[in-house]
């Protein structure tokens, strides 16, 4: 990516292959608005960037990167992305900064193509924020939210290591932004990122199916966020028996209907109910565990370590993290401070908990560690 000092765009989904955009991107009544959307992500309510970035380069550094319901998201502008494939619309002629290559190919080894595939721009990995340790990649999916329009993309490209809010000359075009590379796009924070890590799109130039996990990812986020976006989720985590009411039943009550399982009308109601110990024991048997209906350590580790699984160590930050340390809290004695950060006591933490489970103490979380936490050992 090159760094721009055009005006800046916005966009929306354009369709790809043989899907046209309103094939691509057609809502149903069911799908979440742009304003559901928006509200969900007005606030950051976890800052999993150590610092902001510019809306383009150069600017000044108002925009954070934001984490909330395991989604990862910022509010910027946006500018033209017109890399890749040359195409009639994209190339050297249209575009003074265009470039035959973007960061992610399709798998017969070409260049994304920019006129036809709507994808997001992240910034490149700096001490600011590193998408990697977010859990997010070329294919990972995002909705893209204008002026109550909703937009679903894939992550295709990175761009400079300061600015943030760049999409794709077709994200822009099915917005019905100017999609110029010269002269399009929009300026001030007006445009919503959401990205969705460890959900992708395959493969990573099919803009159907990058509608069709979109939606469905838009759409968790928001039904788990209409009654437990106060509801917190940090602890602590006693045993709840069934019968059992207080504060926390909420809390499994929510991470429960983030993990899929339907807990009963008028949840989270804070009171462990018939209903939420069946959806107990139906996580339960999905994760391997004994069908209790309790929510014991084991339960409470496997749902709150739920989400994608990047490796992290020290010096690692952001939403994953915040995960590993409340799983960890939850499996073991470490009371870690819930802060994102992966520092010495959460490196110790981690050791500790690998040696309990058998697993090699190296105080990295890989493969294995989540693995052991996302089944609830």
């Amino acid at each position: 990516m090159r760094v721009k000092s055009v005006a800046l765009g916005m966009a929306m989904m354009v369709g790809f292959g043989l899907a046209t955009a309103n094939e691509a991107t057609a809502a149903t009544a069911a799908d979440p608005t742009g304003a559901e959307l928006s509200a969900v992500v007005a606030t950051c309510t976890q800052q999993v960037s150590t610092g902001k970035y510019a809306e383009r380069s150069g600017g000044t550094r108002t925009v954070p990167v934001c984490s909330t319901g395991g989604a990862v998201h910022w509010r910027s502008g946006m500018t033209i992305d017109c890399d890749g494939q040359r195409t009639e619309k994209c190339n050297p002629s249209t575009d003074p900064y265009w470039q035959g290559q973007t960061a992610w190919a399709q798998p017969d080894g070409k260049p994304l193509n920019a006129e036809k595939l709507p994808y997001v721009v992240v910034p490149g990995i700096s001490s600011t924020w590193s998408y990697a340790r977010s859990g997010i990649t070329g294919g990972t999916v995002a909705a893209v939210v204008y002026q109550g329009r909703v937009a679903y993309a894939v992550v295709g490209d990175v761009g400079p290591a300061g600015a943030i809010g760049e999409g794709s000359y077709a994200l822009a075009k099915a917005l019905g932004i100017n999609p110029d590379p010269r002269s399009g796009g929009v300026s001030g924070k007006v445009v919503d990122y959401i990205v969705f890590p460890g959900v992708k799109a395959s493969p990573i130039h099919d803009a159907v199916d990058a509608g069709t996990e979109g939606r469905r990812a838009a759409t968790e986020l928001v039904s788990r966020s209409r009654d437990c976006a106060n509801v917190g989720v940090d602890g602590p985590y006693p045993r709840l028996d069934a019968g059992v009411t207080r504060p926390e039943v909420k809390t499994a009550q929510c991470l429960l209907r983030a993990a899929g399982q339907d807990t009963g009308a008028g949840d989270p109601s804070g009171v462990l109910d018939t209903a939420t110990v069946s959806a107990v024991k139906r996580f339960q048997a999905q994760v391997g565990l004994a069908e209790t209906g309790s929510v014991d350590s084991h339960t409470w580790t496997a749902l709150l370590a739920r989400g994608a699984t990047p490796q992290l160590q020290d010096g690692s930050s952001g939403e994953a993290v915040f995960r590993l340390q409340r799983s960890l809290n939850a499996a073991t004695t470490a009371n870690l401070t819930v802060d994102g950060k992966f520092g010495a006591k959460t490196t110790a933490a981690v050791k500790g908990y690998q040696t309990s489970r058998g697993l090699d103490a190296d105080g990295i979380a890989g493969v294995n560690t989540w693995r052991a936490l996302q089944t609830g050992r």
